[in-house]
């Protein structure tokens, strides 16, 4: 089995194939958010009949993933009426679902990049284990400083800052995150204190606030 990539238009196309016959296709899609960003939709996600659960679409998968955390890219969408067959793969609910329309999940591709959507009028630093049982590279602990950033929107940074200014408030604290909970929490489907697990608990109340302050850039 080999997986090809060829460009169609502004769209990508993945192909897994046997012998030049093509078993298993999807699409990825460029679109612009509200704020003007790109963002990317899967498409057309498809495997001939006889030839599923054989890992043909764990092999596109893999290749997206792979091609979107070079570019790293924060996450990616998909509309889907059997959202079960995805969440092996990392994709959970982003949006409350609404008849007739399809669901739609999201997926954390690059974690780093995902965490920059985040802001908050209050700064903190804190210990954040993430859990990503596919990417690896999600998967450790991240040293998280978040705050305002000149008013931009993209204000959390992977980083052990040097100093804090003293007019800002600073909480120090570790915790623990699933990397569908993280997604959920990031789009208002999950509050702190369902997605995150604080190591301190003494001090839980006042990680969970201050995870919550948190705004995300949901206009995408």
């Amino acid at each position: 089995m080999e997986v090809e990539l060829r460009v169609e238009g502004r769209n990508l196309v993945f192909a897994a194939k046997e012998k030049d016959q093509v078993i298993s296709t999807l699409s990825v899609s460029p679109d612009v958010g509200g704020d003007g960003t790109t963002i990317y939709q899967i498409k057309n996600a498809f495997t001939k009949g006889l030839y599923r659960r054989r890992g043909y679409m764990d092999a596109i998968l893999k290749e997206v993933f792979n091609c979107m955390q070079s570019e790293q890219e924060a996450f990616v969408f998909l509309g889907t009426r059997e959202p079960l067959i995805f969440a092996k793969y990392g994709f959970v609910d982003i949006v409350k679902p609404q008849d007739p329309f399809p669901e739609t999940l999201g997926r954390i591709i690059d974690v780093k990049s995902f965490l920059r959507y985040f802001e908050s009028e209050k700064e903190f630093v804190m210990s954040l284990h993430i859990k990503d049982e596919m990417l690896p590279e999600n998967d450790g602990i991240f040293m998280v400083h978040c705050g305002p950033e000149g008013g931009r929107l993209n204000s959390m940074r992977i980083s052990i800052p040097a100093n804090c200014d003293n007019a800002c408030e600073r909480v120090a604290a570790e915790a623990k995150v699933d990397i569908k909970d993280l997604i959920q929490f990031g789009f208002g489907l999950k509050k702190a204190e369902e997605a995150f697990e604080v190591a301190v608990k003494m001090r839980e109340e006042e990680i969970y606030s201050a995870l919550d302050s948190l705004k995300f850039k949901q206009s995408v």
